[in-house]
């Protein structure tokens, strides 16, 4: 059964994981069960031979519309719109995916953590394409709320890459909607 979402006139969004018939044989139509559910997007954007940093292609988190980006220089954050724009210039794909309100929180403030601590000590902070890049990042935030975005095995030196990233939530069960954001530019 495809997926579905409801959206109650309070504007909360549920999503149908069953159907089950609940009254008398009468009534054969099956009645929907929602529950709340929560979600956030998870933006891999294609490799870029010409810009230093962007040769593997480069991953951003976006929770209740703010993008955080670990960038060479900084980690950056900005809304969805911007974030989207500001890379323009390559083909990205969103992949939306499933989360309860207690993970989102954490991936919210584990994000807002980390570049907190960027800000006040940027030289303790440095990118490193080992273990402090974007699609690292990425991967630690969401591995915190349990959330599993690649598969270590297939990982060359426990270097987590943007194809990783790709890989792992194309498979995901989490997996609500993958959004391709083209190139605009």
């Amino acid at each position: 059964m495809p997926e579905q979402t409801h959206i109650s006139p309070a504007g909360v969004k549920y999503r149908l994981v069953a159907t089950k018939t609940t009254t008398p044989t009468s009534d054969t139509a099956a009645k929907p069960i929602t529950i709340h559910s929560e979600s956030v997007e998870v933006v891999v954007s294609e490799p870029r031979l010409i810009s230093a940093g962007s040769q593997f292609g480069h991953v951003a988190i976006i929770v209740d519309g703010i993008a955080y980006s670990r960038a060479h220089e900084k980690y950056f954050t900005t809304d969805r719109i911007d974030y989207l724009h500001r890379n323009g210039y390559r083909d990205s794909i969103g992949y939306v995916i499933r989360v309860s309100a207690g993970e989102k929180e954490i991936i919210r403030k584990e994000l807002e953590r980390r570049v907190r601590l960027f800000t006040l000590d940027p030289t303790s902070h440095e990118y490193s394409l080992l273990d402090n890049s974007c699609s690292s990042n990425v991967a630690d935030v969401l591995d915190l709320a349990g959330i599993v975005s690649y598969d270590p095995r297939w990982s060359a030196f426990q270097i987590v890459s943007p194809a990783d990233i790709d890989t792992g939530l194309s498979h995901s069960k989490r997996l609500i909607l993958k959004i391709e954001h083209p190139k605009t530019r």
